[in-house]
């Protein structure tokens, strides 16, 4: 016994971080897979569908792609049909044709494994995007794969780690001048367009304008192919689909508490939905304010920046479900990188919340139990601390041109 307690007593404080990064990587993946066994009915012909995610909705459009007929997603009976489910979900497809093209051998798989391998892609996908931007820190590295603000994402299966592959390797690609590979990796994350929102503002700063070009020439080629695939019945359907869903965002905002957004949080607190979106669409003003002016004076080069526009990217839309601002965990690896000199105790509290982002309320759902910790409450403020967090990072870290330069020569 003792000797075990000199050995940790040994243990430098590189080690015992690179330990706890591993202990909380274990903690997520067992999280999952508890989720996975205990809350997820996989469907089948014997069985229908009573305990849910967003992955058989995406597995239900994506058999019905590989059938050719990816338009009756958008008729949510079909839909439930696809994957079996027992009673009429609200939920639904929203996206556009190009995803289905992309997600068609999803459709081709058993639930279960393609639910199973779309988390282990999108992880590993992750970890190679990460990777450029810590080469040489394997505990950096673990601990942002397997942030627990990625909970959410990974549990229902959703786009928003793949999303931030695609954001990670375009600052990257930015950050070596590669202006039509940027592009192209911008182009394809218009296919979830409502995370993009902020994306044009910090291209125009940076006057980025080749990878401007080269992300709409990706977007009309993406579009075109799946509609030559398709039809342009599907685009004009989606297109109604999405003006409708648009047109009832003011009750969108209110119908549940997994809804994390600035608008959702001010109706929590009693304001009606038009004043709440009314807060979130000038807080996205603020933000493309903010974002233009330090984008403009410091570019893709700068860690703080890229902090803020991470930060900025889940408080700009008002219709926010808590698993796409796992954006946290990128904001607390940009503050991260921008510099840690002269932090207190209270600056590493603050990361840390950063980085946990969601996953703090499905700690709680695991551990505590606290009836006002879900994502409503608890995110937009957390979100609001990086954002915070970020711009103070701007203020103190002003970009060092050399100092960048070798940073960025290491991780390319």
């Amino acid at each position: 016994m003792s000797t075990h307690s000199e050995n940790s007593a040994n243990l430098s404080p590189h080690q015992r971080y690179y330990l706890l990064a591993w202990v909380n990587a274990i903690t997520v993946l067992i999280m999952v897979a508890t989720f996975v066994v205990t809350g997820i009915d996989v469907p089948g012909r014997d069985n229908c569908v009573t305990r849910f995610v967003d992955f058989h909705a995406i597995w239900g459009a994506a058999r019905l792609a590989l059938e050719m007929n990816p338009i009756a997603a958008f008729e949510r009976q079909t839909l439930e049909q696809a994957y079996s489910a027992c009673e009429q979900i609200n939920m639904f497809w929203l996206y556009p044709a190009p995803m289905a093209v992309l997600l068609t051998p999803v459709g081709a798989l058993p639930f279960l494994p393609a639910y199973i391998g779309f988390q282990v892609l999108s992880l590993g996908l992750l970890a190679l995007a990460v990777r450029r931007y810590f080469p040489k820190d394997r505990t950096a590295l673990i601990a942002i794969v397997f942030a627990p603000a990625w909970l959410p994402a990974l549990m229902v299966g959703q786009f928003t780690i793949l999303w931030c592959v695609g954001l990670l390797a375009a600052i990257s690609a930015m950050r070596q001048d590669r202006h039509v590979l940027s592009g192209v990796l911008i182009g394809l994350l218009t296919l979830k367009p409502t995370l993009g929102l902020l994306i044009p503002v910090i291209l125009l700063a940076d006057r980025r304008y080749g990878t401007i070009i080269s992300a709409i020439i990706t977007t009309v080629i993406l579009h075109l192919g799946a509609t030559a695939l398709y039809g342009f019945d599907y685009f004009t359907t989606w297109i109604a689909a999405s003006g409708s869903h648009g047109a009832s965002l003011s009750t969108s905002v209110t119908e549940s508490a997994s809804m994390a957004s600035i608008a959702a949080f001010a109706t929590r607190l009693g304001a009606s939905p038009a004043l709440g979106i009314a807060v979130n669409m000038t807080l996205l003003a603020f933000a493309a304010a903010a974002l233009f002016w330090i984008w403009r004076k410091q570019g893709a080069q700068s860690d703080a920046a890229c902090a803020v526009l991470c930060a900025a990217i889940p408080l700009s839309t008002p219709y926010l479900w808590h698993y796409d601002a796992g954006f946290s965990a990128l904001a607390a690896m940009f503050i991260y990188r921008a510099g840690t000199q002269g932090w207190h105790a209270l600056h590493w509290v603050l990361l840390g919340i950063v980085w946990a982002g969601p996953g703090i309320t499905l700690w709680n759902t695991y551990f505590f139990h606290l009836p006002w910790v879900y994502p409503t409450i608890v995110v937009p403020p957390v979100l609001l601390i990086g954002f915070a967090f970020a711009l103070w990072q701007v203020k103190q870290r002003p970009l060092q041109p050399e100092t960048e330069k070798v940073r960025n020569d290491v991780t390319a």
